[in-house]
């Protein structure tokens, strides 16, 4: 549950592109690298669409499926037959993500909020990567491989759709 503050922070922050960037989809390598130096690596493919729809589906090292919109965030685990859905706070604002991200140089962007900075990588007006070091001293690196914007993705992609065997948890 650790990278849930990530997936949920990144889904905002799709959105603060040089460009006006209305939907967003790219194959992505997750990169976690501990205080002693452990690698570990998710790869995945991420689909975003404004106001706040988001899912990432996880391939490797094991399957998940992780639906955001504004409020609610379900993630879906077929290995353990579970489904966990938790209601969103205020914890993340986009309005001041966008507000405090500040242009670095053409293809780099650094945004403060609560506390965290994030490093926000464009290349050709597309978001390409985002690193940052998360509450345990992980170094984060997502890189997007493949990232197309403003391309129409159906809002049915963004509502999970939770198997009557799964066992649902609530928090």
């Amino acid at each position: 549950m650790r990278f849930l503050p990530l997936i949920s922070f990144l889904t905002l922050t799709l959105f603060a592109s040089p460009q006006d960037i209305s939907s967003f989809n790219s194959p992505f390598e997750q990169r976690i690298v501990d205080e002693h130096g452990k690698v570990i690596v998710y790869r995945g493919e991420l689909w975003a669409a404004k106001p706040q729809n988001a899912l990432w589906v996880y391939h490797k090292p094991i399957q998940k499926s992780v639906y955001i919109n504004a409020k609610r965030l379900v993630v879906l685990e077929p290995q353990l037959e579970q489904a966990t859905i938790r209601t969103l706070g205020d914890e993340i604002n986009f309005l001041e993500i966008i507000k405090k991200a500040k242009k670095v140089d053409n293809d780099h962007y650094n945004a403060t909020v609560n506390g965290q900075t994030y490093s926000i990588t464009f290349k050709n007006d597309l978001l390409t990567a985002i690193q940052y070091n998360d509450s345990y001293d992980n170094k984060i690196t997502i890189q997007f491989l493949k990232p197309t914007h403003n391309t129409a993705i159906p809002s049915a992609r963004f509502q999970p759709s939770i198997p009557a065997s799964f066992d649902v948890l609530k928090n």
